[in-house]
């Protein structure tokens, strides 16, 4: 390319040089020829310069250019001595007119310049010279990839930590990874156990793929393995037609992919892959983001298998609490319920037991009087400090308004931190057994007077002396005479007990005796004469005021007869199993080992199988039963081989032959001997599982009939928020329609609260962060207008907040947000809204109210929460009194404070800043 001149573009001609004036001609000669040396030399320089440089005149015509400025000119479609696109001759024009220079980037085929126009003294034409900026560009756009994926990489972290679903977490991630990389297709292959590959989630690919399997042979050519760490680059697959011999057809354009191991080598979970249809190849850089994310996936993905095994277990301990037969609940430390049983729930309250928890127990004064509602608590926190156990006997009115007395068994128990974390309560209904004993007192005379008329002993020993008294029918059953008898010790009666007989006697009252429980003993009893008869022994050993046994009470009782009577009782068992022919449940019969000796009733019709199945032993009854119940009948096992004639009923499931399960209710006798041994074990059982149904069906409606409720409260709220838009139609005054809008806002603000409760499955509580994104969020839309420039900040964890404490909370965070949006902030400013929410540490103290209206720390405090809400929109007016205020949206604000039996602090300054705390009561 040629260096063109001003004297070589057309129209232009070369001015004759000057001459000699005065006599000094020669040197001005000597002058221009060294100017036209230093004009060659600098011709010569930007003819060689590696970057563009031009004249452009004034009207736009190009009158030099060097070698480097050729691309610059073909692209702007024009040749030397031609102009230069409109664009330029602006920029030339402006440099030229404000005699100062202009800067602009252009680019010239795959390269970017920094064009600078600087002008001429006269401001005639423009010099353009240039600096290549191509590789500055090159790295603003590495740059900018980097940030996508920090950002996907934060976001993808986000995901993980408040999606609770894990197909939900999959496809946002999905999403966000085939945005960041511009591919079209994301998935992950699970690994199964024989080696092949499952379809578990995708996007991008049709929903029928979704499910497949895939082996292992046509994965691992199509470039999916788990053997490997690095990322794999996938090429040619259209050439290949691997993604068609994985069965996925309809896939022609992909034209490459990357696939990256999701878990470890040891432990792997899948692959991830994407794939592509453009030209370009997947980068290192984007392997190395696509491993991030499978890293933070192979994380949550753990995180969800740990969480789905908890809550498994922790639903089994929750029906575990609930087939207790006795009230069970239990605190934390700070005297609030979370959790308890049925039973509790029901017979000591008369509510739901999801309505138990969050609460303390002064919240049940109507169930609980507060007298008494205090002596627990005071028993509660000496327990708490000290540890360990206590048990003491209570009377409570039940919720059938009967009162009852009950034994109740409380122990503290510790965090894996070794930190008291609450305490478990149990309550033994004993109303029955304190009526027993007094009535046994009470009757003592009546039953003595009756023993003389039906041929019982009654005696009465002090075991303090040894000495006794007798009544009844002692003549006839002794051979001694009434004052005879009286001289008997203890002593004296425990030598008339047969010899074989008597050491065993013996050990059973000493049990007895250390345990308080009632005795019943059979033993031979010799007379005067020396013969013997059998007698029935019954009694009970009575306490002093200390606590200390004193007094030996019973009853003796000949039972002769009845032995004979019992060879009889033998002999009627063959009607007795023709009775239980037509029994609709099941008797049977069990040796002391539990083995059956003879079933009959409705065994096929229950279990599904024979009688002859269960009784010949190849069926074993105990391998049917459910693995959950396993416990229950070993525990009744054990206690019926130790308590002679003991019975029990409890419920329980099996599995029938058919494979179906079956609730039965049973009932067991241990019948034993004279010397206490089980002879044999009899009882029946029945089929409930209708009934067990019908319970289970009960609960599940309730918890439907809760959403339900809060469903149509949100509806009517939203109802009402409607009313209240279309009525502000109708008025064209600003303050009114402002106050429209401001009901209107707090309606919302209530509604969202419902909505929440709806959706979630805890009807009693919400997450208060996830209630708050949205609330601000409708509010910003709400007053978007003059508003766009101002930022929200939220700092709230997840934090669940009970419907009593988040209604309140969320109309004050709705007016003071409204407030800063409509007074802060001057029309189109910049500006800053920050809202924070966290959990306040435990303190010693409450929370009082001073005259000032700002909260102190008094003795007593329980842990609670604390919001603070700022904005940069300048200082409070001074002008208004925040505490005693004449607008309604203030007086809302301390009055809801004030019904959360909160404080709020006020801040004035260069930003205002509230601060409300208070205490969750309601969760």
């Amino acid at each position: 390319m040629k260096l063109w001149r001003d004297n070589q573009i057309p129209g232009n001609k070369s001015k004759a040089k000057g001459t000699a004036l005065g006599g000094r001609g020669d040197n001005i000669n000597v002058d221009i020829r060294k100017s036209e040396a230093g004009i060659e030399w600098m011709e010569e320089f930007l003819l060689n310069s590696p970057t563009p440089v031009l004249k452009i005149e004034k009207e736009g015509v190009i009158t030099y250019s060097n070698e480097a400025g050729k691309p610059l000119i073909e692209e702007w479609g024009s040749i030397p001595g031609g102009k230069v696109p409109l664009n330029i001759q602006k920029i030339v024009r402006k440099a030229a007119f404000r005699r100062k220079s202009e800067f602009l980037e252009l680019k010239a085929g795959e390269k970017t310049y920094l064009a600078t126009f600087v002008p001429s003294a006269d401001g005639k034409y423009t010099v353009l010279h240039t600096s290549d900026i191509n590789s500055s560009k090159k790295m603003e756009r590495k740059l900018s990839l980097i940030d996508g994926y920090y950002e996907a990489f934060i976001r993808v972290a986000e995901l993980s930590l408040i999606c609770t679903d894990l197909q939900t977490l999959l496809d946002k991630s999905f999403n966000l990874i085939i945005s960041t990389l511009d591919a079209k297709y994301c998935k992950i292959l699970k690994l199964l156990n024989d080696g092949n590959f499952l379809v578990e989630a995708g996007v991008g690919w049709k929903p029928e793929d979704t499910g497949k399997v895939i082996k292992r042979e046509e994965a691992s050519v199509a470039g999916y393995t788990v053997l490997s760490k690095k990322p794999i680059n996938i090429e040619d697959l259209d050439k290949k037609g691997s993604i068609e011999r994985m069965g996925l057809y309809g896939y022609s354009e992909i034209t490459h992919g990357i696939s990256v191991l999701v878990g470890s080598l040891e432990k792997p979970y899948g692959v991830l892959a994407v794939h592509s249809t453009r030209k370009e190849k997947f980068t290192k850089e984007d392997a190395c983001f696509l491993k991030g994310i499978a890293s933070m996936l192979s994380l949550a993905l753990e995180r969800n298998k740990v969480e789905s095994t908890l809550l498994d277990k922790v639903l089994f301990l929750e029906t575990l609490v609930d087939t207790i037969p006795a009230p069970v609940f239990y605190k934390d430390r700070e005297g609030i319920y979370r959790g308890c049983n049925d039973l509790f729930a029901k017979m000591i309250l008369g509510i739901p037991k999801e309505k138990v928890a969050g609460c303390s127990i002064d919240e049940f004064l109507e169930k609980i009087p507060q007298e008494l509602g205090n002596v627990y608590k005071r028993t509660d926190r000496q327990l708490l400090q000290r540890g360990g156990s206590l048990i003491y006997e209570s009377r409570i009115m039940c919720s059938d308004g009967l009162l009852r007395q009950f034994l109740i068994n409380k122990a503290a128990y510790r965090n894996l931190n070794g930190d008291m974390e609450g305490l478990v309560g149990v309550m033994l209904d004993i109303t029955g057994q304190k009526r027993t004993e007094g009535s046994l007192l009470k009757s003592e005379e009546r039953y003595r007077l009756a023993a003389e008329q039906t041929g019982q002993l009654i005696y009465e020993f002090d075991l303090r002396n040894g000495y006794g008294e007798w009544a009844g029918a002692v003549k006839e059953l002794t051979g001694y005479t009434y004052n005879e008898m009286q001289n008997f010790s203890y002593y004296d009666w425990l030598e008339h007990i047969h010899p074989d007989e008597r050491r065993r006697v013996q050990q059973e009252f000493k049990k007895c005796w250390n345990t308080g429980e009632k005795f019943n003993e059979e033993f031979r009893f010799r007379r005067k004469d020396g013969s013997y008869f059998s007698v029935e022994n019954k009694g009970v050993y009575l306490k002093d005021e200390e606590g200390l046994v004193c007094k030996a009470l019973g009853v003796m009782k000949d039972i002769t007869e009845l032995k004979l009577s019992s060879q009889k009782l033998k002999e009627s068992e063959e009607m007795y199993r023709s009775f239980l022919q037509n029994f609709k449940g099941i008797a049977f019969k069990l040796d002391r080992n539990f083995a059956p000796l003879f079933m009959e009733g409705a065994v096929e019709e229950i279990t599904g199988y024979t009688e002859k199945d269960l009784i010949s032993g190849r069926i074993n009854f105990f391998n049917l039963l459910d693995p959950e119940d396993f416990s229950l009948l070993d525990n009744c096992r054990n206690k019926m081989s130790s308590v002679p004639n003991s019975i029990m009923e409890y419920d329980y499931r099996f599995r029938r032959k058919d494979g179906t399960v079956r609730w039965v209710h049973e009932l067991i006798h241990n019948i034993c001997n004279e010397k206490g041994e089980t002879e044999f074990i009899q009882g029946y059982a029945y089929d409930i599982t209708q009934k067990k149904k019908a319970e289970e069906t009960l609960v599940k409606a309730e918890a439907i009939g809760m959403r339900e409720i809060h469903h149509r409260i949100k509806n009517n709220l939203q109802i009402v928020s409607s009313l209240l838009s279309l009525q502000a139609d109708k008025f064209k005054d600003r303050e009114v329609i402002e106050a429209f809008r401001e009901s209107e806002n707090r309606v919302a603000s209530m509604s969202i609260i419902h909505e929440e409760l709806h959706k979630s499955e805890d009807t009693t509580s919400i997450d208060f962060a996830a209630y708050l994104r949205k609330l601000t969020s409708e509010l910003l839309y709400s007053y978007r207008v003059g508003n766009e420039k101002v930022q929200l900040f939220l700092d709230v964890d997840h934090t669940f907040l009970g419907i009593d404490t988040a209604v309140p909370l969320g109309i004050i965070i709705n007016e003071l947000f409204s407030n800063s949006l409509k007074y802060a902030f001057s029309r189109g400013a910049e500006g800053e809204i920050s809202i924070s929410l966290c959990r306040l540490p435990e303190i010693s103290g409450s929370l009082i109210e001073s005259s000032s209206g700002i909260g102190t720390a008094g003795q007593g405090a329980k842990a609670g929460f604390k919001l603070v809400y700022s904005d940069s929109g300048g200082c409070f007016p001074e002008n208004i009194d925040f505490y005693n205020p004449d607008t309604l949206g203030l007086q809302l604000v301390n009055a809801l404070v004030e019904q959360l039996d909160g404080t709020v602090e006020i801040e004035k300054g260069d930003q205002t800043r509230f601060t409300i705390r208070f205490e969750d009561k309601g969760f």
